[in-house]
């Protein structure tokens, strides 16, 4: 179906009108699932600094030294949880876990 809208001669056809808002309709859609899985994940990231020692116990880590602080401790607990691992002791916390591997 085509519509004339004048004296202008321009035809506009039906389709070409529901387009557009479908379009937007259709991105919208996109940007919330976007905007949920991104608070998703800044959600996990939360979690994950929370269990990671540091000081000061207020700073906030970015998510690439809250990544490499995590390995880092996982690994610091492995070590202490291995068996026949006889220098515990050794394995001082705060040298893994507190400072931050940009410094």
């Amino acid at each position: 179906m085509e519509f004339d809208n004048g004296s202008n001669g321009f035809q506009i056809q039906s389709n070409q009108l529901n387009e557009a808002p479908l379009k937007k309709r259709i991105r919208s859609g996109a940007n919330a699932r976007e905007r949920d899985r991104t608070q998703s994940v800044n959600s996990a990231f939360d979690v994950l600094r929370a269990m990671i020692p540091i000081d000061p116990p207020d700073r906030k880590l970015s998510k690439i030294e809250t990544l490499q602080l995590a390995t880092k401790y996982i690994s610091h607990l492995s070590q202490i949880l291995t068996p026949g691992n006889d220098s515990k002791q050794e394995h001082s916390f705060y040298d893994v876990c507190i400072y931050c591997l940009t410094n």
